[in-house]
């Protein structure tokens, strides 16, 4: 049966104000000073400069610019437009989770919206990989289980399409029966894992 989760739209925006504003409190502890890597400490550098140059040489694009993005949502003046807002779409998000485990033992859906993109090809474009998380989204945001099985071969490129099971919190055996029961009957209909008819990754043996 169908079920309308119409908070769910709203998760892809939720998820990136809320996981980055974690992210930059987080982070905020590797000063290289008390805790973490220290990168040009030579005995002339100020402890600005120290942090400033470590800070470069550890974290990646994509932390520097989640820690931006946390740091402006949780500022003065922006968190209650940003990072309340928030979480009260988290609260709804998980209360539309509630009212369809209320008609059914699990839920189910596509993993990704498509296949797996190449190593390094949407670098340049973290909106587009952003929006592959789309499905998955909702259920980190309500904390409700949530697992992945390959389950055939895309026509366009022979890549493995997944497919997401759903259970409510605590409940995580209903997905691993629903999961182990289509598993074997997939592997039943292939007669091999499926990630064996898959195109063998450049280098592997």
């Amino acid at each position: 049966m169908e079920v309308s989760c119409p908070n769910f739209e709203y998760a892809l925006a939720a998820y990136y104000l809320i996981a980055p504003s974690e992210c930059s409190s987080n982070l905020a502890r590797f000063d290289s000073m008390r805790f973490g890597l220290r990168v040009g400490d030579d005995g002339a550098k100020g402890a600005e400069e120290v942090m400033n140059l470590t800070r470069q040489a550890g974290f990646g694009r994509e932390v520097k610019r989640r820690i931006i993005l946390g740091t402006y949502a949780l500022s003065s003046g922006y968190y209650d437009a940003y990072y309340g807002s928030a979480q009260r779409v988290r609260t709804l998000i998980k209360q539309d989770f509630d009212a369809a485990f209320e008609k059914c033992d699990v839920l189910v859906s596509p993993t990704a919206p498509t296949t797996a993109f190449k190593i390094g090809e949407k670098s340049n474009d973290p909106l587009a990989m952003y929006l592959n998380d789309i499905a998955t989204i909702p259920v980190n945001m309500a904390g409700i289980g949530g697992m992945s099985l390959p389950c055939g071969l895309a026509e366009e490129d022979n890549l493995p399409v997944g497919f997401q099971i759903m259970s409510p919190a605590m409940k995580d055996d209903r997905m691993y029966l629903v999961g182990g029961a289509l598993e074997a009957a997939l592997l039943a209909k292939w007669g091999k894992p499926l990630l064996d008819f898959a195109p063998k990754l450049a280098g592997s043996k």
